[in-house]
């Protein structure tokens, strides 16, 4: 572990002279374009205003995650190659779904297509009040199908399903899902088995490609980053505390053993990491077993899912705020802290306020004569420099 947290550390010592390096540069090139444009403006208000966006709209994030990024490349370097497990353990897939006949073929399709025995898994759809057949096409391919009348909610679904299954262990996925190639399913059941007191295992989500609108191409993105960069710096560090409920492997003996699946947060999938942690056990991530799923196709419903998801992270810090900070939970503990609240809730936070309240306070300065900032230089020149601090200090150089 030690050797760990020195490379982490390694990581952001470069990271940290690489953004350096990237304020020098903007804060020389908007110099020289405002002293070509704007002679009469002070270089001290420039250089301040410069410094001040540069500290709020980027320098964090782009510290943070190209630290995250360079401690990537080391541990794929490092990585090595994946061993033919010994055994096939029985896997039960549970599927809870509400009305995917659409989608629930094209899932149970992509699992016929695994490289796992047939005779060891089965497969376990809920279907949740469906009106539109999905049950029935369900039973088309094998599976075993649990029918609700009424629509009870994806956990209550979930929960019923992981009762009903008899596998050592458990793969919980979405119907709107389906596995990327032939041996994901084999990979995150090996990774499982990989080293003792793992409780938990989960791949990568990809986005599925379909109108190569702006919207899907963030999403894909922001998944590509997420999964592929930082489960895989997490699971490394033994740090990785989410796992997404579309697609995790639990061994049986310890999602059988909770009395029910958490139903007081909207953050269910971080509750579960939390509290296998708290049993002893820890999670892993598998980069070669991968699935694509549903992309958000509005930005109000990107947006209203954002919210759940952060909201639901807050709801399950309180919940074990006493893991924060603590000792007993050793790095696990400081990386809550460190990782959970600063990098996922105060940095967006510190973002927002350097593009627009930051500004919008300058802007009043001027309008309204009151002062906050030490900060004095005339609006042309206050949106001619805003623009080219965010331009610059995210512009790819050689």
């Amino acid at each position: 572990m030690k050797i760990k947290l020195l490379s982490y550390i390694s990581a952001f010592i470069v990271a940290s002279y690489i953004v350096y390096l990237d304020y020098l540069f903007v804060q020389s090139t908007v110099g020289k374009i405002v002293q070509i444009f704007f002679p009469e403006i002070p270089r001290y208000s420039v250089h301040e205003f410069v410094t001040y966006l540069f500290l709020t709209t980027g320098a964090f994030v782009i510290l943070f995650y190209l630290a995250y990024f360079i401690f990537y490349l080391y541990i794929k370097e490092n990585e090595g190659s994946k061993l033919i497990p010994r055994f096939f353990p029985k896997v039960s897939i549970v599927i809870p779904a509400h009305n995917e006949a659409i989608n629930i073929g094209r899932l149970l399709e992509s699992i016929q297509y695994q490289d796992y025995p047939f005779e060891c898994y089965e497969i376990i759809v809920v279907d949740d009040g469906s009106v539109d057949g999905t049950g029935e096409i369900a039973m088309r391919y094998g599976a075993k199908v649990i029918r609700h009348e009424k629509n009870v909610g994806k956990a209550k679904a979930l929960e019923e399903g992981i009762k009903a299954a008899k596998g050592d262990v458990i793969i919980t996925m979405d119907a709107d899902s389906h596995f990327a190639d032939g041996s994901s399913l084999r990979n995150i059941v090996e990774e499982l088995f990989s080293r003792p007191f793992i409780g938990v295992s989960t791949g990568v989500l990809r986005i599925e490609k379909r109108t190569g609108k702006l919207i899907e191409k963030l999403q894909e993105l922001e998944f590509l980053y997420s999964f592929d960069v930082g489960r895989r710096v997490q699971s490394y560090l033994d740090w990785l505390l989410v796992v997404p409920g579309a697609f995790s492997a639990f061994k049986s003996y310890f999602i059988k053993s909770l009395p029910t699946i958490p139903k007081d947060t909207l953050g269910e999938d971080f509750d579960l990491g939390m509290i296998a942690y708290r049993a002893g056990l820890t999670s892993s991530f598998e980069p070669h077993a991968r699935i694509y799923t549903e992309p958000m196709e509005s930005w109000r419903g990107l947006y209203k899912q954002r919210v759940r998801w952060y909201y639901g992270g807050l709801q399950v810090l309180a919940k074990h705020r006493d893991m924060i900070l603590n000792r007993k939970y050793g790095e696990r503990g400081i990386f809550l802290f460190f990782h959970m609240i600063f990098l996922e809730y105060f940095l967006p936070v510190l973002h927002v306020f350097g593009i627009v309240m930051f500004p919008s306070i300058l802007i009043l300065q001027n309008l309204l004569g009151f002062q906050i900032f030490d900060i004095n230089v005339p609006m042309k020149v206050l949106v001619t420099v805003f623009l080219l601090v965010l331009l610059l200090q995210y512009l790819p150089r050689p």
